[in-house]
């Protein structure tokens, strides 16, 4: 393995499910001026990336972007002393396929079918530019 190549951790399969279940995790990285920014995302998990979907040119996408790095505390809702912590790596932010990743986590999270003309107004993905961060765990800490 070069010495640059990351390997994703395994996430065990409680947490896992986690991920790909309705709620919110958080998502913490350094700010510009060395502050941390946390926010509350919906977070997904596609069994190697942990995808996070946001504005393009928001905060977290350009902390993100320039740090190359974040972490994400989830815990279990129906035990808070259940949780996990992931240390992640950026493997890259994409537009493709965002209005459709942000429309599953809107069924999944709001039971509504999609987020652009019904939680925010249709003409408003016209002006939105959605992208999907994809996070590699590479180190983690759970319960």
């Amino acid at each position: 393995m070069a010495t640059n190549e990351v390997r994703c951790v395994e996430i065990p399969p409680f947490f896992a499910e986690l991920l790909r279940s309705p709620g919110v995790a958080t998502l913490s990285m350094l700010s510009s001026d060395g502050s941390i920014q946390s926010t509350l995302v919906w977070p997904d998990y596609d069994g190697e990336f942990i995808r996070i979907n946001t504005l393009a040119g928001s905060p977290k996408e350009k902390n993100i972007r320039r740090e190359g790095r974040a972490t994400i505390l989830l815990y279990d809702p129906q035990d808070s002393d259940v949780y996990i912590t992931l240390r992640c790596e950026l493997d890259r932010i994409t537009r493709d396929s965002a209005i459709d990743h942000l429309d599953m986590l809107t069924r999944r999270n709001m039971n509504v079918d999609k987020w652009y003309g019904v939680v925010e107004p249709e003409n408003a993905e016209l002006e939105a530019r959605r992208v999907v961060i994809y996070l590699r765990p590479v180190r983690l800490y759970h319960t």
